[in-house]
């Protein structure tokens, strides 16, 4: 199937030491005992591998909690630097907010790597996931159900809107970057905020990024012109591609003829597809359409749609009698203790301010270690291991801690 296939792409990292530094991270000889982030946390396995760098399952020994831990290896190319400090910052600031964006815990400097300790999301990706309905769908049409793409997707689209509430605009919305946690059914967690970029006053944006199937025709354009694009109607033409995904198992649009998705023909392929077809008349599109209800066929139309001026906006979707269409109660049942969560959260948030001072200091902290992060260790210096809290009760003006954490059934 189509989902997951391919890599993230930003013409910012197309250079020789972005490559080399991708390279160095899989030189034999690397020893397991690199991957140590002091004696607070015990290493469990292997989670992947990704753009920039590792990921590991990690036990934190203080309170018995289960972490995810990105290791970025040392030197970090300066060319990655802005898009790192990126990530640590935005999903530091988001990730307390909203039920459906990973947490950030720690940011850690070792003599070896950069590190980002995070919320664990057990349920692996929602890649995945859809890739293991490959058989059902061969008897039954649709990888996964309406239905069940409508609870997803409602997830998603809430957590997607949340980020635009707080003027971020993700910019690499796709399966691979939706993580699942251990409950049945599964609840989603947004993560790798990479790619994502804030606004002041406006979400114009101009840099092209993202990966090629998922990204909408303005964004591949991007270059070509000096209009730039609204990083909000980037984020909805994603979310319809991985909508389509959860349903059919493949992309509207691809490059099938080059492979390589860092490469301005692969680009080209997406784009020239995009603008003169429908994506309901690509030819392995037109079949496979058949099975879609006529309302999630119109909620596609509204999304794919060139001049993004005129495509959907997430309100108009959360209106749309598709998204509104009652789910069976194993689902909405999920959905009304998560809305009753967030409100919780929204509740805590009123009560208890962040402070100004206290979030540029730590800003401040992590821009110092991701340009640490960019040298090498002096040699016979010592093996400090520098830490920063980004827990929101760190940044917040009375100290409070954030509201327990929602009970997680067992898989």
């Amino acid at each position: 199937m189509g989902c997951g296939t391919s890599k993230p792409h930003t013409k910012d990292h197309g250079t020789t030491s972005a490559a080399s530094h991708r390279a160095s991270r899989t030189r034999p000889g690397d020893e397991r005992n690199q991957y140590d982030i002091g004696p607070g946390y015990k290493a469990v396995k292997h989670l992947g591998q990704g753009g920039t760098g590792d990921t590991w399952h990690f036990k934190d020994l203080k309170n018995g909690r289960d972490v995810a831990v990105k290791f970025i290896k040392r030197p970090l190319p300066k060319v990655l630097q802005t898009n790192i400090l990126r990530e640590f910052t935005i999903q530091a600031d988001l990730g307390f907010g909203h039920e459906h964006v990973i947490k950030a815990y720690e940011a850690v400097l070792t003599p070896t790597h950069l590190c980002l300790v995070m919320e664990m999301a057990a349920g692996g990706s929602l890649t995945s996931y859809v890739a293991d309905k490959w058989q059902k769908a061969q008897a039954q049409g649709l990888f996964l159900s309406e239905d069940e793409a409508r609870y997803f997707f409602k997830q998603f689209l809430s957590a997607v809107k949340y980020c635009h509430s707080h003027c971020v605009a993700h910019r690499d919305l796709k399966l691979d970057n939706t993580l699942l946690d251990s409950r049945e059914p599964p609840v989603i967690k947004i993560c790798d905020f990479g790619f994502a970029k804030t606004w002041s006053e406006e979400a114009n944006m101009f840099t092209q990024i993202g990966t090629p199937v998922y990204m909408s025709p303005e964004l591949i354009n991007s270059k070509n012109g000096k209009i730039g694009y609204d990083g909000r109607s980037v984020d909805v033409w994603a979310s319809g591609i991985l909508l389509l995904v959860m349903l059919l198992g493949s992309f509207p649009f691809d490059h099938t003829e080059h492979p390589d998705p860092n490469t301005s023909e692969a680009h080209l392929e997406v784009w020239l597809q995009q603008v003169s077809k429908r994506w309901s008349e690509v030819p392995h599109m037109a079949e496979a359409i058949k099975k879609l209800s006529p309302e999630c066929k119109d909620l596609l139309n509204r999304i794919f749609v060139i001049d993004a001026k005129k495509r959907i906006t997430i309100e108009d979707i959360e209106r749309h009698p598709w998204y509104r269409k009652p789910l069976p109660p194993r689902y909405q049942g999920v959905l009304d203790s998560l809305a009753a969560r967030q409100k919780e959260i929204e509740a805590f948030h009123e009560r208890n301010h962040k402070s100004e001072a206290k979030v540029a200091a730590r800003n401040k902290s992590l821009e110092d270690l991701v340009q640490e992060a960019t040298t090498r260790p002096l040699a016979g210096g010592t093996d400090e291991i520098k830490r920063i809290d980004l827990n929101e009760a760190a940044v917040l003006e009375n100290g409070a801690a954030a509201p327990p954490a929602a009970p997680v059934a067992a898989a």
